[in-house]
């Protein structure tokens, strides 16, 4: 019997030593492209185009289709935030002007991630019978190999130690696919990845749900204000550790469910690679580690499906316990409702809108991303829809007046200036308003 972290298997040296490398490459790239963000360009939008008849050709006979089509999506996505970016940088009145159009197209792109993941969950619950059909079927586990040039899917696999018969012959697939039934062990034929089927799906599914609708502060993304620090970043703010531990714990719980055998990297590495820089040297900057190192891993699939798809010593495979399945999917959906109820008392006491404004003004760590990153111009809009000020908030202003050159907050859909009757910027401080003819009262100019 193989010792085991519960989840996994207990690994070699090698298997540790790999994942503390795909773990640094992770973070690297999505360092280097928040510091020098023409490479964001250079490698994702330019190489990943220039790659992606690569990626077809060689890849998906081996992949299939569905990580190619990632594959393309996170390509648009990561040149979508980099954009956001250079261009926040370049336009900051119009790029807060507009906030809530950046906010949407980001939410977008997580809202999708997560209902595919979603919909992935619900589907190997129904086919669960059927995966574990494939597993106890010798032609069926020949077909997975047959199906993909240049990867062996099976062979390496927990179920084939022991297995004495000549490789790849009748025997052998028939011996492999008794140890499938012998540990009630499903395969999925479209992926060749092990994978067991339960309600755990259910629940995970449910938590992917409540992740989505706990999304907040769209209206209020940002970009570090110049001259905060040495390297200027997209903040979200209100994407605070609730939330971060509520999607990481459904992230990993789905993944454990649908690609377990490769969880020791696409999410033990993958998310402690964007979850620990957005919790130390980049607060608030979770939404950016979290696609470019995601764009890496997904490249590095598509590109070099050889190496890194086919169960290989560098594998460190699952246990295929239920229990482990139930355990992180239990602990994903409970920390997923404790995220909700949150989110409603928050909403229900402070009467805020948790889309166009921020909701979670009051935490410690909020107040932290905020003196970090932002000047005096961006505390008052982070504030202006609130009846607190920012010194209120603890923020630390440099003074107790909105700057009248500062950023004013505004929807697209509003006629007049509904921020909070408090000081405030002046309207005209955004030219663009004026001339759209937004209606404000300048009592509260500052």
């Amino acid at each position: 019997m193989m010792e085991s972290l519960f989840l996994w298997e207990l690994g070699t040296p090698k298997v540790y030593a790999i994942w503390l490398v795909v773990f640094v490459a992770q973070i690297a790239i999505a360092e280097i492209n928040r510091r020098w963000n023409w490479t964001i360009f250079a490698l994702w939008t330019i190489g990943g185009l220039a790659m992606m008849p690569y990626a077809a050709i060689h890849g998906t006979p081996m992949v299939g289709w569905f990580p190619f089509g990632k594959y393309a999506i996170m390509v648009a996505t990561a040149t979508m935030t980099g954009t956001l970016l250079v261009y926040g940088k370049r336009n900051p009145v119009k790029a807060h002007r507009y906030a809530i159009w950046l906010g949407v197209a980001l939410w977008i792109g997580l809202a999708v991630n997560i209902m595919e993941a979603n919909i992935r969950d619900i589907t190997i619950f129904f086919e669960a019978d059927n995966y574990y059909a494939c597993g106890a079927s010798a032609e069926c586990l020949q077909s997975i190999n047959d199906s993909r040039q240049g990867i062996d899917m099976i062979n390496g696999l927990p179920e084939t130690r022991g297995v004495t018969a000549p490789l790849h012959s009748p025997e052998w697939y028939q011996a492999v696919a008794d140890n499938f039934k012998a540990n009630h062990v499903g395969i999925d034929p479209a992926t060749g990845f092990r994978t067991i089927g339960g309600y755990w799906n259910i629940m995970s599914a449910i938590a992917g749900v409540l992740n989505i609708i706990t999304i907040t502060g769209l209206g209020k993304i940002a970009i570090t204000s110049e001259g905060k620090q040495k390297v200027r970043g997209l903040i979200w703010v209100d994407m605070v550790w609730p939330w971060v531990v509520a999607y990481d714990l459904w992230n990993h719980a789905f993944l454990y469910n649908a690609l377990a055998d490769y969880t020791w990297y696409c999410t033990l590495a993958l998310l402690l690679a964007c979850t620990i820089p957005a919790f130390t040297w980049a607060k608030g900057q979770w939404i950016w580690f979290r696609c470019f190192t995601l764009m890496f891993w997904i490249a590095a699939n598509n590109l070099l499906p050889e190496i890194l798809v086919p169960p290989a010593h560098m594998n460190n495979f699952a246990t295929m316990n239920p229990v482990a399945n139930i355990v992180c999917a239990a602990a994903a959906l409970v920390f997923n409702i404790g995220l909700f109820i949150y989110w409603l008392y928050k909403i229900v006491k402070t009467r805020r809108n948790p889309i166009t404004n921020n909701l979670y003004f009051e935490l410690g760590e909020f107040r932290d991303i905020v003196r970090a990153h932002f000047d005096d111009k961006d505390k008052y809009f982070q504030t202006d829809m609130i009846p607190e000020t920012p010194a209120e908030l603890g923020f630390e202003p440099d003074s107790l007046q909105p700057p009248r050159d500062g950023y004013v907050g505004w929807m697209p859909w509003w006629n007049t200036d509904k921020r909070y009757e408090k000081p405030r910027t002046p309207l005209s401080a955004d030219p663009g308003l004026v001339a759209k003819g937004v209606r404000t009262d300048l009592s509260w100019d500052a």
